[in-house]
């Protein structure tokens, strides 16, 4: 029999955007329900009768925030690369950073098996000879069961839960793995914010916009192989190989209730459909897939020093 309250309904639709688990996503949409007059509006707006976005499942407070989760969508969707990789290399074996997200003042992100290595190598900064590599002024806090990231001189935060400082250890392995291969010798940057950084932030600012809803809506590109994602300034551009149709997820996207607040469509590029809040822009479209033809040779590849982190029996 189905579920009837409010509450049950509501965990299932957020869980459907978050891929959150039960006891994460019950007392959550509990305490946002508390009030009575945001039970009122969210009811509502299932039914039709305008919108509560934000409500059970809010976006980021402030620009900092917002910042911050830019990137590490970034990283996310960067990290993708790697993991396609991983031997058996695979270019339709899901290649995803994040399971889960418990998205609310700050963000929590549950990780997929191998894609700590992956998210280190791009997130953290380091010099190397004239060029920053990494996310300037994001450090790392080691906490007993998780690895925070936060921005200096902010209040920034974002949590990698069940990441221990053993596994943070076996992350690092993967980045020194990759970085000796590729000849890299640089110094990851600790401490207040380096002239390299400084200067990178000036010439480089970091992306705001829409990718921070995105990164604390993970499960929307669940049953897709992969995701990529590029930015400047406010706009970015997402993409994703044919599965997961763009006008479904774009519906999903302008639910009253788990949506993007303020946003429209607008025309897209490529193909693709678009989203605005009249200043951020998001435009999504799907590409061809890759051709699973081309599996065995992929997975038999020997690829050289460099090209990839993992071992040869990762």
């Amino acid at each position: 029999m189905a579920r009837s309250s409010l509450t049950d309904r509501l965990v299932d639709l957020r869980r459907g955007y978050t891929g959150e688990n039960l006891s994460q996503a019950v007392p959550a949409v509990r305490a946002a329900l508390h009030a009575d007059d945001v039970r009122r509006r969210v009811a509502a707006a299932l039914d039709g009768v305008g919108t509560a976005r934000g409500l059970v499942l809010p976006d980021a407070e402030d620009d900092a925030q917002r910042a911050l989760e830019c990137v590490v969508f970034q990283a996310g969707t960067d990290a993708g690369a790697h993991l396609q990789l991983r031997p058996p290399a695979s270019m339709l074996r899901p290649a995803h950073a994040f399971r889960a997200a418990e998205p609310g003042p700050l963000s929590r992100l549950h990780l997929t098996g191998y894609a700590l290595g992956p998210l280190l190598f791009e997130l953290l900064p380091r010099e190397e000879d004239g060029w920053l590599a990494g996310v300037p002024g994001l450090r790392t806090r080691q906490h007993p069961r998780s690895l925070e990231l936060v921005l200096l001189d902010t209040e920034a935060s974002v949590v990698f839960a069940g990441v221990d400082a053993r596994r943070f250890a076996e992350g690092m392995d993967y980045v020194r793995t990759l970085m000796t291969g590729r000849g890299l010798t640089g110094v990851f940057v600790d401490g207040p914010l380096s002239a390299a950084e400084r200067d990178h932030l000036a010439e480089f600012p970091r992306p705001t916009g829409l990718g921070s809803a995105l990164l604390r809506r993970p499960h929307l590109f669940a049953d897709t192989p992969w995701v990529r994602s590029w930015s400047q300034g406010d706009t970015w551009w997402v993409e994703w190989p044919e599965s997961v149709g763009v006008t479904g997820v774009v519906d999903r996207l302008l639910d009253p209730v788990f949506g993007f607040a303020n946003v429209r469509e607008v025309p897209g590029v490529a193909g693709g459909l678009g989203l605005s809040d009249g200043w951020r822009e998001l435009f999504l479209r799907v590409v061809d897939g890759p051709d699973p033809a081309h599996e065995e040779a992929l997975a038999a590849a020997d690829w050289p020093e460099g090209v990839t982190g993992w071992g040869r029996t990762t």
